[in-house]
């Protein structure tokens, strides 16, 4: 099973959350978001960053129709637009059962962490914001983790935004 996580990093490498509104992500960056999710056809969200998407124009959620939508919380339910689940490995299985041999993991933080710290993690996209800040996430807080990639590639998305797609070593 492929799972890739797409995350916006500011220049000093905490994780650009999307809750903070200092941290409005760049449309270039949004984009290779999308673009990872359109590709995979469904989304795990953390709840905290659906919430935020929820928050988003309608002309703008667009993205999501024709996506399988898996939500990562322990206080939301199903819903007949998106699936709730407690743990990774039921996110998984749920995907799996649905045929799905990709999964696009959008965050936030806290999700991120989650398939990190099992190290199920296939693939990386990291958009690189030149943003310095102290109010951001961290990845990897499980402390024996020792996960390998190697660099896949790297391209600018802006003059502004470097992108680096890193693979499982």
């Amino acid at each position: 099973m492929q799972i890739t996580i797409v995350a916006n990093i500011s220049a000093n490498g905490k994780v650009l959350l999307a809750e903070n509104k200092n941290h409005q992500a760049p449309a270039a960056a949004v984009s290779s978001f999308i673009e990872v999710a359109m590709q995979a056809r469904n989304m795990v969200l953390g709840r905290k960053t659906f919430e935020v998407i929820q928050q988003l124009p309608e002309e703008m959620k667009g993205f999501l129709e024709g996506i399988e939508v898996v939500i990562l919380s322990n206080t939301l339910q199903d819903t007949a637009t998106y699936k709730g689940v407690k743990t990774v490995e039921a996110a998984i299985s749920y995907l799996k059962e649905k045929g799905f041999k990709n999964i696009a993991v959008g965050g936030g933080t806290e999700t991120y962490n989650a398939f990190l710290n099992e190290d199920l993690v296939t693939d990386i996209y990291f958009n690189i914001i030149p943003i310095i800040t102290g109010n951001g996430g961290e990845l990897g807080t499980n402390f024996n983790l020792e996960s390998k990639f190697n660099l896949k590639e790297h391209k600018l998305l802006t003059d502004n935004i470097i992108q680096l797609h890193l693979t499982k070593a």
